[in-house]
């Protein structure tokens, strides 16, 4: 009884420090990515337009979110700095056929 004990104290214990260190890695990817708007013309509609450009965007390494609406006009994006720039996400939805550009605060 005082093995199954342990044992069962051990796993209890590695599990708890494997979610610990899976918390802190997101954590740690989380404050690296940045958040920028662009201002998207030339979309039509919702589900094929907009749609699409947060499909592609998402499926991109370093692309964390990605929000896209005809409604406004805009793409909201979270990124990774470290994995992909500004100028690369403009040059996929460029890539798609629209146009694209930071917008002015």
């Amino acid at each position: 009884m005082k093995y199954i004990f342990l044992f069962v104290f051990a796993m209890f214990f590695i599990n708890v420090s494997n979610v610990a260190a899976q918390h802190s890695e997101k954590k740690a990817v989380q404050t690296a990515t940045q958040k920028v708007t662009l201002t998207v013309s030339g979309m039509t509609c919702q589900k094929g337009c907009a749609d699409g450009i947060d499909k592609k965007l998402k499926s991109t390494k370093g692309i964390v979110r990605s929000k896209t609406l005809l409604s406004t006009g805009e793409s909201n994006i979270t990124y990774n700095p470290a994995e992909i720039s500004v100028d690369d996400i403009v040059a996929i939805i460029k890539d798609r056929g629209y146009t694209a550009a930071v917008k002015e605060e």
